[in-house]
């Protein structure tokens, strides 16, 4: 499954990173977060949306899908 990681950059720009694993869109989202990014979220391949809450859904849902 793809896994789109997306956040703004601190001086303003939108940017988006590909995963193919749930742990790394979850890896990059923390990375993100850690270096100030904010609204960093997750979406998957069906468009669902995965905010920081949530990220632990993903595993669930990867599962399911599986």
């Amino acid at each position: 499954m793809i896994f789109t990681v997306h956040g703004e950059h601190p001086d303003g720009d939108h940017s988006e990173f590909v995963r193919i694993t749930a742990a790394g869109a979850v890896f990059k989202a923390a990375d993100l977060m850690g270096r100030g990014w904010t609204g960093v979220h997750i979406c998957d391949q069906n468009q669902r949306i995965f905010w920081p809450d949530t990220f632990d859904q993903l595993y669930v849902v990867r599962k399911s899908d599986a």
